[in-house]
């Protein structure tokens, strides 16, 4: 199984700086230019956005993605993967199908007829 959030996984294995994180004006070293710095829990300048027209969205998103938070999102997600394979899996075989790894077309909802 291909896992799209390798690369999410591998960087928090390189140990970032924990969570929480915000974003502030004036924290970055060239705050007079609308640099926003991502400050951890302790005050600790974590991170920079360099001025430019998405800065404040940029900080506030990667402030709000701190190590922490993704972790635990990782998580709840794995953890309901695992359940939903279960459950299917347990279907399944209750209904004498082969186990497979995915949703089957009796989840997907039903095609809709297009009127001419």
């Amino acid at each position: 199984m291909n896992d799209r959030f390798q690369s999410i996984r591998d960087a928090l294995a390189m140990g970032p700086t924990p969570g929480p994180w915000t974003a502030k004006s004036h924290a970055a070293p060239r705050a007079d230019n609308g640099d926003i710095g991502i400050i951890n829990g302790k005050g600790m300048l974590v991170a920079v956005a360099y001025s430019n027209t998405c800065t404040r969205g940029n900080a506030s998103l990667i402030a709000a993605c701190d190590p922490d938070t993704i972790r635990e999102l990782l998580r709840q997600r794995d953890e309901l993967l695992s359940l939903a394979l279960e459950h299917l899996a347990r279907r399944d075989a209750e209904a004498g199908d082969r186990p497979h790894s995915g949703p089957s077309a009796i989840d997907a909802p039903a095609p809709t007829e297009a009127t001419p």
